[in-house]
């Protein structure tokens, strides 16, 4: 069984406690969360993308940003949809199960697989069983590659909410 698409998770120190302390907030206390939380996504998916391997761009098209839908959002989510994107960010251990020739097939016809590419993309399948693949870590490094992105966008988020929590309140 393949392993989970990887995911990556930024967690905010505090922000369980802020949400329940903004409860009753004005609504755009949660546009500056969402934008935040967007924002921050999206520069996950950009790094990721630059250092996904590219051969038919699948992959490094696949890389989505998905969001908390509630009102003051609590999360958001990156990371690829194609199958194999886990395998390329984790790689798969040598001894481990044959994957599928079928799902090598297209591989083996843009690389000029022999005269058959069905015996070809099955003893592809056998030797990655044998011998495993390594790892990839395109979506970590990624994250790591945006974390002082991160950190400037949270910074904008504090200081706007600060400023329009003061105009209302002060």
């Amino acid at each position: 069984m393949p392993k989970p698409t990887p995911q990556y998770t930024v967690t905010l120190h505090g922000f369980d406690q802020l949400t329940r302390t903004f409860r009753s907030a004005p609504h755009w206390l949660g546009e500056e969360v969402t934008k935040g939380m967007r924002q921050s996504g999206l520069a996950v998916q950009r790094e990721s993308a630059i250092l996904a391997p590219v051969d038919t761009g699948r992959l490094r098209a696949s890389i989505e940003v998905q969001i908390d839908g509630k009102v003051i959002p609590e999360w958001v989510k990156v990371g690829p949809t194609v199958k194999y994107g886990a395998f390329v960010e984790f790689g798969r251990k040598a001894g481990a199960r044959m994957p599928p020739p079928s799902a090598l097939l297209p591989w083996i016809r843009r690389h000029g697989g022999s005269g058959n590419p069905e015996a070809a993309a099955f003893l592809l399948a056998r030797a990655i069983a044998k011998r495993g693949i390594k790892p990839r870590p395109y979506m970590q490094e990624g994250y790591k590659g945006s974390k002082r992105a991160i950190s400037r966008i949270w910074d904008r988020v504090g200081r706007s909410i600060e400023m329009r929590w003061g105009r209302e309140n002060g």
